[in-house]
């Protein structure tokens, strides 16, 4: 009995961090993409392209 607990716990436990990954990523894109455009909009015009 002890071990369907401990069964149950781990999976529940799994989705949670399955979760908390999945909300991690999101924010890392936020991130990423807001200083991706706060880098090219500062370096816009700076340097010649050919």
């Amino acid at each position: 009995m002890k071990q369907i607990i401990v069964l149950v716990a781990m999976i529940v436990l799994g989705i949670a961090i399955a979760g908390f990954v999945m909300n991690f990523q999101t924010s890392a894109q936020t991130i990423s993409s807001n200083a991706s455009t706060a880098v090219t909009s500062l370096f816009a015009g700076k340097f010649p392209t050919n």
